[in-house]
């Protein structure tokens, strides 16, 4: 060390000494104001701009890694002389408790793991002297907060039967409200994967029946999970959710890397996915899904598979089953055209939001990993991701009568013209 470096340094050394006596405080904040680190006099802390474009993301693929980055300028500039060994880039965030991480000058990113999930988290970050006297902050704070309040998106929603009509508050007149009807659930669980607003699990192949959207696409929807705090969402300036789906090689496929959904609509009343009617009572054994479900090798049938229909289950035609189609015993997820306020309809709510994909998305008998998380206006995730395992199986079938829809009821003839149609068995994997 030559002699006017050593001169630097101990004259560094004795104004961050006299800091320390003369209590000069002007660079603390929340989390630096412990007792591992002291403000540095005004005249020898590094002037703006060493540090800066502090940004915290949560991490999309675990849930519970929080991403931190920063700008900096060449620490070669800032002045440090001899004292740039001793010198650190320190990190601190809170989730409740503080983890500190610290790095050397030409650091620009660090990861924080094991970081709870459903609450503000705040970053701040300096750069700091080490000496024999403790630790010095030698700039400004920069802060940073991210607020995941948000618990995960889910893709699922009870299915629910009206139980009792609606009927006007005073019969003798008609402009009075109409009494909302009871509802109960059933026991099962709607998937909101599939080929059309009403996630069914047919798309035309030249027998042009009507769906919506008029053009078959595959229809990922996404539900917001109850929140302890009914602003939260609100609060956290929720934008969208993120949908990534992967293949069986872990790789993003093409149409679904990281793409945000849009609210979602619907053109039935009361915002209703219907099933069909069920004839009470009901069976406290069935258990209603639109799709298959493999629950670590337990199979639950979906609720259009011939064998385990339950009776009584009719759509606007008749058995909600596989009559007209062939080869038979084959499912199809056709709902009839919204029944209204009918007893005993078999229901499902819309999804809050929803995105569409081309059609081909998915290659028949390959498995996929859908996962989505809530993001606000600025991109940030702020949510736990959910994840959801499905393997579709695709075949061509005939149709022998004409197939009811829920846009327009019941389409032409098929006799009148071509009649193949695809249908696609989606199994979730639990």
């Amino acid at each position: 060390m030559t002699k006017g470096t050593h001169l630097l340094r101990s004259a560094l050394l004795a104004l961050l000494a006299l800091a320390v006596i003369s209590g000069a405080s002007f660079a603390g904040g929340d989390l630096f104001d412990s007792p591992d680190y002291d403000d540095c006099p005004t005249k020898t802390r590094l002037r703006d701009g060493q540090i800066s474009d502090l940004m915290v993301a949560r991490d999309s693929d675990e849930a519970d890694e929080v991403n931190v980055s920063w700008s900096a300028t060449d620490a070669s500039s800032w002045g440090l002389g001899a004292n740039a060994f001793d010198t650190s880039l320190v990190v601190i965030l809170n989730d409740g408790s503080n983890h500190t991480k610290t790095m050397k000058l030409g650091q620009r990113k660090v990861t924080f793991d094991g970081i709870d999930t459903g609450k503000k988290v705040k970053v701040q970050m300096a750069i700091v002297v080490d000496h024999a006297d403790g630790d010095y902050l030698i700039s400004d704070i920069l802060e940073m907060s991210i607020n995941q309040s948000l618990t995960k998106p889910a893709f699922t929603t009870d299915v629910m039967r009206v139980t009792t009509a609606a009927v006007a508050d005073n019969p003798d007149t008609t402009d009075d409200e109409t009494v909302a009807e009871v509802t109960e659930k059933t026991g099962g669980t709607l998937y909101y994967v599939g080929y059309n607003e009403n996630f069914g699990n047919y798309k035309t192949s030249t027998y042009n029946f009507s769906t919506m959207p008029t053009t078959a696409r595959l229809r990922i929807g996404l539900a917001h999970s109850t929140e302890e705090d009914d602003d939260a969402r609100d609060k956290v300036d929720f934008e969208a959710y993120t949908v990534r789906i992967t293949g069986e090689d872990g790789d993003a496929v093409s149409e679904a890397d990281d793409v945000d959904t849009m609210a979602s609509s619907y053109t039935a009343a009361a915002n209703r996915l219907v099933f069909g009617t069920l004839d009470a009572p009901v069976d406290p054994d069935v258990k209603f899904s639109n799709v298959r479900i493999n629950d670590g090798g337990k199979i639950q049938a979906s609720v259009q598979d011939d064998g385990p229909t339950p009776t009584g289950l009719t759509g606007a035609t008749g058995t909600y089953s596989a009559s007209s189609i062939s080869p038979g015993d084959q499912g199809l997820s056709y709902v009839a055209p919204a029944a209204g306020t009918a007893v005993n309809d078999i229901f499902a709510m819309t999804p809050d939001e929803h995105r569409d994909f081309p059609v081909d998305t998915f290659s028949s008998d390959e498995t996929y990993t859908i996962t989505a998380w809530a993001i606000n206006e600025d991109e940030e995730v702020i949510s736990p991701v959910a994840s959801l395992s499905v393997r579709p199986i695709d075949e061509s079938l005939t149709l022998t009568a004409a197939l009811d829809d829920y846009v327009t009821g019941t389409n032409a003839d098929p006799a009148t013209g071509s009649n193949a149609i695809f249908l696609t068995e989606f199994t979730v994997l639990k």
